[in-house]
């Protein structure tokens, strides 16, 4: 090997050490007490524990058919088990790391820039969270943006020779390729959603650039190669794409079909109507909004409190008051977070650096997606141009969370800020510019916080969560909130002073080595290279830190007292199918509990909208116990931990003697308010039909669900005896696309009923009926992806051999 292959093995190495320091317990065993995540054991296409039935893939899936798999794997760290801890840091910096070789920076400044995006807060603070997908997801960010800038700057350099244009057209698009591929696998579309609208910002930028060059064709060509690499990239997660694409339509995010409210139960006409829209309803969308003001986190961690429970000193009022180690000093827009986006001190001095030292069109469309992103972030604190998005950009509305969109922010300034380092380090730089950079750059940040500090006594220093304490504390408010106020305050100057220490010693560096008082260049980079590492470790520690690791088994489930004394019951009675309302968790928001029994609970940010509504109407506010009857809700757990059983519940299936027909959605699930579900179904007349013969019930007649073993959640068998046709109403959820009926082993159909359950029209005589979970787009697309990767992997193959073969004619 060369030297250059040597040097980036051993930073790759030594990147792979940085992880592993700073995840060091995992090296022990332990895990991180990631909140959002809760293992209940595989699922496979049907979950009956959450929400009273869902697609299962939707939480947990078997791995999509692709010869790029392994790779996916093996760069999460999977086969060591390092995948939601090292391995998700060391993606972050790896990825990065690549992305700024593809661009002709050097090892050494790449692996700044790698330290200064993967340490950056919330990178760290999303891992403590467990939003794993989405940090794979990011790490992926700089390659594709990488990828296409390379291949891109091909088209637009007139006096690059032929051999080495085709070499970074290659390259570029290879890395855009394979980096979108993996991407769009780790299934998070809304990372993916913020680079394409950097990548069309981008295409922008060259494009004006390629046109004032007179070089439309060649730009016209690499792009069409970029999309072909797009393209490509769609196909090899077919399954994934449309899968997600087809239960969409039936999850919150594809909008509502009710015009009605669970006010209208209660005679209130004035209620506002639903958002029928295809998407989130935007107040919902828009409820994790980034506060304009909130933005400075980005250069003082401390400005807004930190976390909404943010560790503090002995020597802090909050402690010396009430011996409490964690306050809630966030005093943001937010509700509640857990950090804040803090971006570098040092990486927002090189942005503005580069802002002036860099040219061509890379700093306008960094600049242009760093403003925009930044401001979708602020989400309904920017309501005039956010509505607008959120009403017209295609998929925009089936997203939430818009502070995330600082993610691409992170990610732009970042990458200027490399491009900056590799200006000043460049030989022939012009030193006259770099020193203006320096000037304006460390000018312009710390003038702003000084200016910040001299108004930060007129701050109120109150946030959208004080409103609840408030009312939580009463009388005791006051005093707790002179305390908080005390607390934000010093947190706000102390980390002011701190990123100005930050930055003035960066930029003193920079000038130092600019004006050649510090003649070597290695001194110069490891000194910024040391100060960035410092200024994003230190803050990084206040969120995810040894504290955060427990032992595996401190985080396997265990049953609480109330499941062992359902479980009792159970026996007791001989109770062996039925579901659980638990009011002693978070019910709509915990997963833990439907690790033990099939809740009408769970979490999952992907509910059918049906059950949403469902649960909006009948009971998250007003409980309908027919309802609860009607999803064979068997047992209750109070808010205390008591165990009732509810001896009305109408079990898996029941014959009907009675239908109401409604025209509408609407009256599907206003009517659940007032019928008897024991006795009557609720039809929709056009959607569904029934036969007009006349039935009538015998007391004989019965049907029952057969427990087959082992258990399979994606069958169920029934047995039917009746001396007439009947409807027969089926307590699981109706979901068309992947369920499908059989009557004696012969296709049978089923409809909707109740709003949300199947109900079938049961021949008279005896007769098995079966519901299977087919799931025919999920597994007929798996053959299809599995093809696909191949023929994509052949493309790239291919590509390589045909470049390299004119590389050796020379051509």
């Amino acid at each position: 090997m060369n030297k250059k292959i040597w040097i980036h093995v051993g930073i790759i190495i030594a990147m792979f050490a940085v992880a592993c320091a700073y995840m060091s317990p995992a090296l022990s065993g332990k895990v991180i007490r990631q909140g959002d995540i809760q293992k209940t054991g595989t699922i496979p296409n049907w979950a009956p524990s959450m929400f009273s039935g869902m697609p299962g893939y939707q939480i947990a899936s078997e791995p999509t058919k692709s010869v790029f798999q392994t790779l996916r794997n093996l760069l999460i760290m999977r086969p060591m088990g390092l995948e939601r801890n090292i391995g998700v840091l060391f993606l972050y910096l790896l990825g990065f790391y690549i992305a700024m070789i593809a661009l002709g920076v050097s090892p050494w400044l790449a692996l700044i820039g790698a330290l200064g995006f993967g340490l950056g807060s919330y990178n760290i603070i999303i891992i403590e969270a467990g939003h794993i997908t989405k940090a794979w997801a990011m790490s992926m960010m700089a390659p594709i943006l990488a990828g296409m800038m390379l291949t891109l700057r091909s088209a637009i350099d007139p006096n690059l020779e032929k051999r080495k244009r085709n070499i970074k057209v290659l390259c570029g698009s290879l890395l855009f390729t394979l980096a979108l591929i993996l991407q769009i696998s780790f299934n998070h579309i809304q990372i993916t959603f913020y680079t394409a609208i950097a990548c069309v910002i981008m295409g922008i930028a060259y494009l004006v650039t390629a046109i004032m060059k007179k070089r439309f064709p060649q730009f016209a060509l690499k792009m069409g190669i970029l999309v072909v690499g797009a393209a490509l990239a769609f196909c090899c997660n077919i399954r994934l794409l449309l899968v997600n694409e087809e239960y969409m339509k039936y999850t919150m995010r594809g909008g509502s079909e009710l015009t009605v409210t669970p006010e209208s139960l209660y005679g209130d006409n004035e209620a506002a109507p639903q958002n029928t829209a295809d998407g989130l309803k935007i107040d919902y969308a828009f409820s994790w909004s980034y506060g304009v003001g909130e933005t400075y986190t980005i250069l003082v961690p401390g400005a807004m409190g930190g976390s909404s429970g943010e560790k503090v000193s002995r020597e802090s009022a909050f402690y010396r008051n009430f011996r409490a180690e964690n306050a809630p000093l966030y005093w943001g827009e937010q509700p509640f977070t857990s950090g804040p986006v803090y971006f570098g001190a040092i990486v927002l001095l090189l942005f503005l650096v580069g802002m002036i030292v860099t040219r061509g069109p890379e700093r306008w469309w960094v600049l242009a997606a760093s403003i925009l992103s930044m401001m979708l972030a602020w989400g309904n604190n920017l309501m005039g141009i956010n509505e607008w998005v959120f009403n017209n950009i295609p998929f925009y509305n089936k997203f939430r969370t818009p502070s995330m969109a600082l993610v691409l922010t992170n990610v732009c300034m970042a990458i200027m800020a490399v491009l900056a380092m590799k200006e000043i380090f460049n030989p022939q730089r012009d030193r006259k510019r770099v020193n203006l950079g320096l000037y304006i750059g460390a000018g312009a940040l710390c003038g702003l916080i000084l200016i910040v500090l001299l108004l930060s006594g007129s701050f109120s220093y109150s946030g959208a969560s004080d409103r609840q304490m408030a009312a939580q504390y009463g009388a005791q408010w006051d005093t707790i909130f002179s305390v908080l106020a005390n607390d934000r305050a010093a947190l706000l100057k102390a980390d002011s002073w701190r990123s100005i220490l930050f930055i003035l010693l960066a930029a003193a560096t920079l000038w130092l080595y600019n004006n050649e008082k510090i003649k070597k260049q290695g001194i110069a980079i490891a000194i910024v290279g040391v100060l960035v590492i410092v200024d994003l470790w230190g803050v990084d520690r206040r969120y995810l830190n040894e504290s955060n690791f427990t032992d595996k088994r401190q985080l396997e489930l265990r049953r609480d007292q109330w499941d062992y004394e359902l479980d009792e019951q159970a026996a007791r009675f001989g109770d062996q199918e039925y579901r659980v309302l638990n009011m002693a968790v978070n019910t709509f928001n915990d997963s833990k509990p439907s690790a033990f029994h099939n809740q009408i609970g769970g979490y999952s940010a992907a509910k059918l909208s049906r059950y949403q509504n469902l649960i909006d109407f009948y009971i998250s506010r007003h409980i309908n116990i027919n309802v609860l009857n009607m999803l064979n809700t068997r047992y209750i757990v109070l808010n205390n931990g008591q165990v009732q059983r509810n001896p009305e519940a109408l079990g898996n299936c029941w014959f009907v003697s009675n239908v109401q027909w409604v025209d509408d959605a609407n009256g599907e699930i206003l009517a659940l308010n007032t019928i008897d579900p024991a006795t009557t179904a609720v039809i929709n007349k056009n959607e569904f039909s029934l036969p007009d013969n006349e039935t009538v019930m015998d007391s004989n007649d019965r049907i029952e669900l057969e427990i087959t073993k082992p258990y399979n959640p994606d069958y169920l068998r029934y047995r039917s005896h009746t001396s007439d046709e009947q409807l027969a109403v089926f307590s699981e959820i109706y979901y068309a696309p992947d369920w499908f009926a059989y009557i004696d082993g012969k296709p049978a159909e089923y409809i909707r009923a109740n709003y949300v359950l199947r109900a079938m029209v049961i021949p008279a005589g005896d007769h098995v009926i079966e519901f299977k979970n087919e799931a025919p787009r999920l597994h007929r697309l798996d053959t299809i992806n599995l093809i696909v990767s191949i023929v994509t992997l052949l493309a790239m193959a291919g590509a390589i051999m045909l470049v390299l073969r004119k590389k050796r004619k020379g051509e």
